[in-house]
């Protein structure tokens, strides 16, 4: 288990006092939740607030809208970025190791141009995280690109502007007393296989949209937690590579956003007999527990296929438990009162 700082002042920040309940918790919940790292920069896609806060829809949107206003947040949708902004002002790193580890998260995230901007608040708030990035970026190229713009962004900026001897003129740097920090699961491409490719005139605003993709997102984190788990109790099982290329890994995606969206095979939508993210993992969890079960879902399609008889031995193996803890119960009592008994004798 990690554990994170949060400000105490974080709750009299006016900014914070200008957000309502709701808002307030979405943001302490960037801060706080599982998926982020230290550098504030980390991948969340919307449908896991959802399923975390259980909240509407909605609710989110708007929260990340005024997060994006105030400067709180930059929220990159295409790929389900987030960038806490002024992370690495409250928590700079300052120890080696935690700066090469801090790299290794950033190259295993998805392509996003926020990677440029975590770039220049970390020239603006932690020099030393900043020069590391700028001799890694000689190397590593994820790092390349967003450097190479930043320079060009910077020679423009300052074309015929007269410089104090060779020092750079002072990068802008964003103020907000609301706190920080951030995360990183597995993603989809990430920033060492592929070159960013920020040249896209892309604003990095949040956008109104359905949260099919995020739904897909859920679904392959469920597909690579199967996975996991049938590797657990056999690592010689055919299972695909957690990397959403691989043709059998979307495969999987797909039966398992079908069990979501669906149900059992045959279902129909309008019969409403999808399960939700939450059972589906009770299930799989359950799939890969029981002797019986284990050895035959190996596959998602399998799982979907036999979800029915699946749910209902879950269920009974429930109902077994408590029916003999509840026997084990009379036992004990009845004991305890034969020996009563025979002590008055």
């Amino acid at each position: 288990m990690t554990y994170q700082k949060v400000q105490a002042n974080f709750w009299i920040d006016n900014k914070v006092r200008s957000w309502d309940f709701k808002t307030r918790m979405i943001a302490l919940y960037l801060l706080t939740n599982q998926h982020r790292i230290s550098e504030g920069l980390y991948r969340l896609p919307l449908s896991y607030i959802a399923e975390d806060l259980q909240l509407k829809e909605k609710e989110i949107e708007k929260a990340i809208e005024i997060l994006s206003r105030d400067q709180f947040i930059k929220y990159d949708r295409d790929n389900s970025m987030i960038l806490i902004i002024n992370a690495l002002k409250y928590q700079p790193l300052q120890n080696i190791n935690h700066i090469k580890a801090a790299v290794n998260k950033l190259a295993a995230l998805p392509i996003s141009p926020l990677l440029g901007e975590l770039i220049r608040l970390a020239e603006c708030y932690n020099p030393k995280f900043y020069n590391f990035l700028k001799k890694e970026s000689k190397e590593k190229g994820f790092l390349k690109k967003p450097f190479s713009q930043i320079n060009k962004k910077a020679a423009e900026k300052n074309k015929g502007l007269q410089t104090n001897g060779n020092k750079p003129l002072k990068t802008e740097c964003f103020d907000s007393q609301a706190l920080t920090q951030a995360l990183t699961p597995a993603p989809a491409q990430t920033q060492a296989q592929v070159e960013t490719d920020a040249d896209k005139d892309a604003e990095i605003i949040f956008m109104n949209k359905t949260f099919d993709n995020n739904n897909l997102d859920k679904a392959a984190e469920l597909t690579g937690y199967l996975i996991d788990l049938i590797l657990k109790n056999n690592s010689r099982a055919s299972v695909p590579k957690k990397e959403p290329a691989d043709s059998r890994f979307q495969k999987w995606v797909k039966e398992i956003d079908k069990l979501h969206r669906l149900g059992p095979v045959g279902a129909k939508k309008s019969e409403n007999k999808g399960y939700s993210f939450a059972e589906i993992k009770a299930i799989i969890d359950f799939s890969q527990q029981d002797q019986f079960w284990k050895s035959n879902i190996l596959s998602a399609k399998k799982l979907r296929k036999q979800v029915i008889k699946l749910e209902n031995k879950m269920k009974s193996s429930k109902t077994n438990s408590a029916s003999q803890r509840t026997d084990q119960l009379k036992k004990l009592y009845l004991k305890a009162k034969e020996e009563e008994q025979n002590g008055k004798k």
